[in-house]
């Protein structure tokens, strides 16, 4: 086994992502096991002007030029250090740094974030040249592996915050509130039909959509934008975003796919049913062990498990108690930090 010195973290921040969302929580915990060197696009100038550079340079077609200043910084930081690990945290977003190499030596390690189908053209062309891999979800790691050349992939599953998003029963609301959040590979037709269903049975049911205002008048969405049981979000903050996990009843989100999913890591450690699609990674988070799932499009399923989650509160609480553990024991940074430094150690061995 390898010895990693250093992490030289080639990371893309997403911009309605707080402190406390997404991956980048990782990194404080990360630091604690080894030395840590974080580089993350920043828009300046003078960066923009460099990756502009670095891109003619290369030969690259226009493109995000602070993403390419970046990618220049983390390939200096990485030349020439010994027992160094450059990790490509979202590798889909970065196919022309990764044709660089012929193939990529074992001790860059690339996150895979999106199954196979999802890739972009200039993704599948690169993904031959990678060495080692870590996959947020075990469907299609065979598939992954065999275009790599080699199966050099570890599964390890996307983490959360669970000091921070957490159960709170006092803030829990009455009538109770469905929350909804996201926009990319979520079903939303089904979600219109679902939740037109439920809201005519039920007709003190509350929603909220955590959706951005420039999505809500979408052909799929519209039909929902002037109902009067729903209530719409946007652009909160990471108290805000707790806040609404904490007041909701349960977590509905039809998926047509799924790899790696901010919401539903959220939902479990906030301690909420999740009523999803089986689909893609879902099971890798517990759906079907966890919690129950419904087939894709199977809008009679879904009415009906949303229903016996309000007709049996304490199955619900169940549901809930076995989410925040399975949170705790599987998904908590502390965790997942540490089996990056082991993969880390292992794949680049």
């Amino acid at each position: 086994m390898a010895r990693v010195e250093q992490v030289v973290f080639l990371a893309s921040g997403v911009a309605w992502f707080g402190s406390h969302t997404g991956e980048m929580a990782m990194l404080p915990h990360l630091s604690r096991l080894t030395k840590l060197k974080t580089i993350v696009p920043r828009k300046t100038l003078p960066r923009r002007f460099i990756g502009k550079l670095h891109s003619m340079y290369r030969g690259w077609p226009p493109r995000n030029q602070h993403v390419s200043f970046a990618e220049l910084q983390a390939w200096m930081q990485f030349q020439g250090s010994k027992n160094t690990v450059l990790h490509v945290l979202r590798s889909e977003e970065h196919s022309h740094f990764l044709s660089l190499w012929d193939k990529l030596p074992k001790n860059i390690v690339n996150t895979i974030h999106l199954p196979v189908a999802l890739w972009s053209k200039d993704y599948r062309e690169a993904i031959s040249r990678l060495s080692s891999a870590i996959v947020y979800f075990t469907s299609g790691i065979e598939k992954i592996g065999s275009l790599m050349g080699q199966p050099n992939i570890k599964f390890i599953h996307n983490g959360v915050d669970t000091d921070f998003f957490k159960p709170d029963l006092r803030k829990l609301q009455t009538p109770p509130r469905i929350l909804y959040s996201g926009v990319y590979l979520r079903n939303e037709p089904m979600l219109v039909r679902v939740v037109k269903r439920l809201a005519e049975k039920m007709p003190d049911l509350r929603f909220d959509l955590l959706v951005p205002a420039h999505h809500r008048k979408s052909p799929a969405l519209a039909p929902l934008l002037e109902h009067p049981a729903i209530t719409w979000h946007g652009g909160l903050n990471d108290e805000e975003l707790c806040a609404l996990y904490q007041r909701s009843y349960l977590v509905l989100l039809p998926m047509n796919e799924s790899g790696a999913n901010t919401a539903v890591v959220e939902a479990l450690a906030s301690g909420l049913p999740l009523v999803t699609t089986d689909v893609g990674g879902i099971r890798d988070y517990g759906g079907g062990t966890v919690f129950p799932t419904v087939a894709n499009n199977d809008d009679d399923a879904m009415v009906e498990l949303v229903g016996r989650y309000l007709s049996k509160p304490n199955w619900r609480d169940d549901i809930g108690l076995k989410s925040r553990q399975f949170a705790e024991d599987v998904l908590a940074w502390p965790l997942i930090a540490a089996r990056h430094l082991k993969a880390y150690q292992e794949l680049s061995a």
